[in-house]
């Protein structure tokens, strides 16, 4: 039973942070009081699994928050007759839009005590708030937070798992591409924290690849004029560019350079996620066609076409499918845990999504389990693996390029964790 959050016992004032939700840069913050409803009074435990979901559903990212609620409330609803020890499971959500600055204690967050929680999508609320849910052994799962700074979480249970490759995974995949390019490479970054473990991770890439050193040029996010370091980027004479840049500054570097580029020079335009859907809708509509000829990126499979996957019959998008999985795996293993706690699910999501019967649904793996087999939940892309590290052994990106200013999906390919 999906519920949002019940009647208000006390009330905890926070401030509102409206930030993307699938990139480390912030925005402009904006703020504002918002009342959040917590209760006094916790559950025992009762053998009944309680889901939290912490996702954006009101400003920026409802888009994003509200696909993805659909497809755990279409999870859950795929349980109903079956259960998790045969009995309903519980979820109670609440808007990810009303946790800023101030992340409440784990058990203010909700208005019941909860097993394990879905979510957050952001990158940035993740980093202060999954350290504090993993410390309370709770189980989460981020369909979307790729920030790098996880990678490193100490925990091997694994009580913080993705179903999103992380942004190191990224870095090689557009890595692969500049290398496939078999020419000189100036890579640009953006100068944070993002932009710097970004270009440090696509660096190794190439090496591992055997390929020359790219040229690195570092622009500043805050910058207001980027002709200067456009011609930086041109004068460097390499024919492959790779940009790794944020929704703002990254498209306004990509218009200084079609002022001063040559096609006939300059041959490729590689970029990160973050740049394919520009903070200003219109930018890539303004450039030359023969600057978006050579424009190219990468980004983590965000959609899966009906035609690839039987468990939605309209196909899956804006990351739905890794909420679907987030919310499959934690029932799933704690269908297999001998008590329904964090410690002891978390113990099992290696093996659900491994080394046994392929199944895509919870229906069908539970067949599978209920037949005496050990299960391998792979989900709508097909391709689940969860490592030791609570992170996906296989990473799934589009590469894509531009039509009259709007990104395509050209192809689909796979990076495997380094082994």
């Amino acid at each position: 039973m999906t519920r949002p959050l019940g009647p208000t016992v006390a009330a905890l004032t926070l401030v509102v942070l409206a930030a993307a939700c699938t990139d480390d840069a912030a925005s402009a913050p904006t703020t504002s009081d918002v009342a959040v409803t917590v209760v006094d009074d916790r559950s025992t435990p009762d053998g009944q699994l309680r889901i939290g979901v912490v996702l954006p559903l009101t400003g920026t990212g409802s888009q994003l928050g509200t696909s993805m609620l659909d497809a755990i409330e279409r999870a859950e609803s795929e349980i109903a007759g079956l259960g998790v020890n045969e009995r309903e499971v519980d979820v109670v959500v609440i808007d990810e839009a009303t946790l800023g600055g101030a992340i409440p204690p784990v058990d203010l967050l909700f208005p019941t005590e909860v097993d394990a929680v879905i979510g957050p999508a952001s990158s940035l609320l993740a980093e202060r708030l999954v350290p504090a849910l993993v410390d309370q052994e709770v189980l989460t799962c981020s369909p979307t937070a790729s920030t790098m700074a996880l990678d490193e979480f100490p925990d091997t249970r694994p009580l913080f798992i993705r179903t999103v490759p992380s942004d190191s995974m990224q870095a090689r995949a557009l890595a692969r591409q500049l290398d496939s390019t078999g020419t000189a490479i100036v890579l640009a970054y953006v100068g944070d924290a993002y932009g710097e473990r970004y270009a440090e991770a696509v660096g190794r890439e190439l090496a591992t690849r055997g390929a020359p050193a790219p040229t690195l040029v570092r622009f500043d996010p805050a910058e207001p004029d980027y002709s200067g370091v456009a011609a930086r980027i041109v004068a460097t004479g390499a024919p492959t560019i790779g940009i790794v840049g944020d929704p703002e500054a990254g498209p306004r570097l990509v218009q200084s350079l079609a002022e001063v580029l040559d096609p006939d020079v300059q041959t490729s335009i590689w970029m990160n996620d973050s740049m394919r859907v520009p903070s200003t809708g219109n930018t890539y509509r303004r450039l030359p066609d023969e600057v978006l000829a050579i424009m190219r990126g990468v980004s983590p499979r965000s959609s899966v076409d009906a035609s690839t996957t039987s468990s939605n019959p309209d196909g899956w998008r804006l990351f739905a499918a890794n909420a679907y999985d987030c919310f499959n795996v934690i029932a799933l293993a704690a269908e297999q845990a001998p008590s329904i706690d964090g410690r002891s699910m978390a113990e099992l999501v290696v093996p659900t999504t491994s080394g046994g019967t392929p199944c895509s649904t919870y229906r069908s793996c539970i067949e599978q389990l209920r037949a005496g087999r050990g299960i391998d939940y792979d989900g709508p892309t097909g391709e689940l693996q969860i490592e030791r590290d609570g992170d996906p052994g296989v990473g799934l990106f589009d590469t894509y390029r531009f039509e009259d200013g709007l990104d395509v999906t050209d192809r689909t390919t796979a990076v495997r964790v380094l082994r």
